[in-house]
């Protein structure tokens, strides 16, 4: 089996959707691949991590209602018996799976602050780069060829500077999605670490503190009309430590 072959495969193998001759193959080859066998594991780590973070949500007892009143319109039109209360709540929770992932979560957003949820995203958006192969779009450790790069691609003009010898080089920069708009990344090395800085417009809200979420750092700093989050599986202090650097290299 090819890697290319076995990447493609990687979500069903993960989830067990696989029959298990081909699961095996697979396998073999994960175990003797040095690239897929990584990213294999990688991807069980976030499947996993989901499952333990994510939050279970009862539906409000007004949806619950209305819920239970269409089932009983739709069971007198159709002749057909009113169906068991067990029968309705797992169909009523289909409903509300359904409805959550139609509508990007919103149910799931509910009380949700701005900053807990772009964390969330500017996370998922890091273990997205890691996990493919989509770390950049321009790559280069020359910030007068990543800079231009972005220009009239995103609203936001990233500032950018190689910080090689403090040891965080630059590895080049790509767009992301946050908040469904394009936003920059500029991408960062801590010797085997990965440091994503995504740059948004400011929100004029300083956390001036590192958070841990779900195994990784994350710092968030605004400057002038620009906000930072900074997120990486580095040390704490060497993420603390590439803000102030940053940030001072920065300052105009």
């Amino acid at each position: 089996m090819q890697c290319e072959e076995a990447r493609a495969r990687l979500d069903a193998y993960v989830d067990g959707e696989m029959a298990e001759t081909e699961r095996t193959v697979l396998r073999d080859h994960l175990a003797g691949c040095a690239d897929c066998g990584p990213e294999a594991a990688a991807l069980q780590r976030l499947r996993d991590e989901i499952r333990q973070a994510a939050p279970v949500y009862r539906a409000p007892p007004a949806l619950r209602s209305q819920i239970r009143f269409a089932l009983r319109r739709e069971a007198a039109a159709s002749g057909a018996p009113t169906l068991r209360a067990s029968s309705w709540l797992a169909y009523a929770a289909s409903i509300l799976l359904a409805v959550a992932v139609g509508s990007g979560g919103t149910f799931l957003a509910l009380g949700e602050r701005q900053e807990d949820r772009v964390a969330s995203e500017v996370i998922d958006s890091h273990l997205r780069s890691l996990l493919g192969t989509h770390l950049t779009d321009v790559a280069s450790s020359d910030q007068h060829t990543v800079k231009p790069w972005f220009a009239g691609r995103s609203d936001v003009s990233p500032p950018v500077v190689d910080l090689s010898t403090e040891g965080f080089p630059l590895v080049g920069g790509r767009l992301d999605l946050i908040e469904g708009k394009p936003v920059p990344a500029l991408v960062y090395k801590r010797r085997e670490h990965v440091i994503n800085v995504f740059v948004l417009p400011a929100n004029r809200v300083d956390l001036g503190e590192t958070l841990t979420r779900r195994g990784y750092s994350l710092r968030h700093w605004d400057e002038g009309d620009l906000s930072f989050w900074a997120v990486t599986d580095a040390a704490p202090t060497e993420l603390t430590e590439f803000e102030h650097l940053f940030r001072a290299a920065t300052k105009s």
